[in-house]
């Protein structure tokens, strides 16, 4: 009798035991809004795009946020599903494919010989809160330098800049501003290159 009151007390606490909360994964993933750019004197050029360079925070599938001035935080319950370095260069080179501006685009891992280089750099890709946490927007700061690959000259570089209100103030509404932020970029990015190959 004593065995089976000690049982039963075991398997009441385990039944109280509260589960972990679920952990959510979240992607990179742009809208198709790609306009085709058909006057290009890249047309006949090839293009590869480099691996993005970054922070190493950018290069974690930890999902950070500033609060205030000062402090960087982590969220706990929120992923990314693939690092926003990865995810960011992949969205890149989709894009910039689209615009039809190049006779073709490669990835940093192809081993084609290319006319033109693009290198990126992320400087910020991150959501933000004001110091009492009321108030929120993502921030995508992006430099692209397009470089001749025979010469190693730059042929030009520009960073662009986009900001995103968050309407809902949590970690998905970060997601969802975080991405049309970067939609924006890249659309503005797109009518840079469409000018410098003109």
């Amino acid at each position: 009798m004593h065995y089976i009151y000690i049982l039963f007390i075991g398997f009441l606490f385990i039944g109280c035991t509260p589960s972990s909360p679920k952990i959510s994964e979240y992607r990179v993933n742009i809208k198709e809004n790609t306009p085709k750019f058909t006057n290009s004197s890249c047309k006949k050029q090839s293009l590869k795009i480099g691996q993005a360079f970054s922070d190493s925070s950018l290069m974690s599938v930890e999902m950070n946020y500033g609060v205030g001035d000062y402090k960087q935080l982590v969220f706990s319950q929120s992923v990314w599903a693939q690092t926003p370095n990865r995810a960011i260069s992949s969205e890149i080179a989709r894009y910039i494919k689209s615009t039809q501006l190049f006779q073709n685009v490669q990835i940093s891992k192809s081993r084609t010989r290319n006319n033109l280089l693009l290198e990126t750099d992320i400087e910020d890709f991150m959501q933000y809160f004001s110091a009492d946490e009321t108030n929120s927007y993502a921030n995508v700061v992006i430099t692209f330098t397009l470089i001749n690959t025979k010469t190693s000259k730059v042929i030009a570089t520009q960073t662009f800049k986009a900001k995103e209100i968050v309407d809902i103030i949590d970690a998905n509404g970060g997601v969802v501003a975080l991405n049309k932020a970067l939609e924006k970029l890249l659309q503005e990015s797109g009518e840079w290159l469409n000018e410098v190959c003109k």
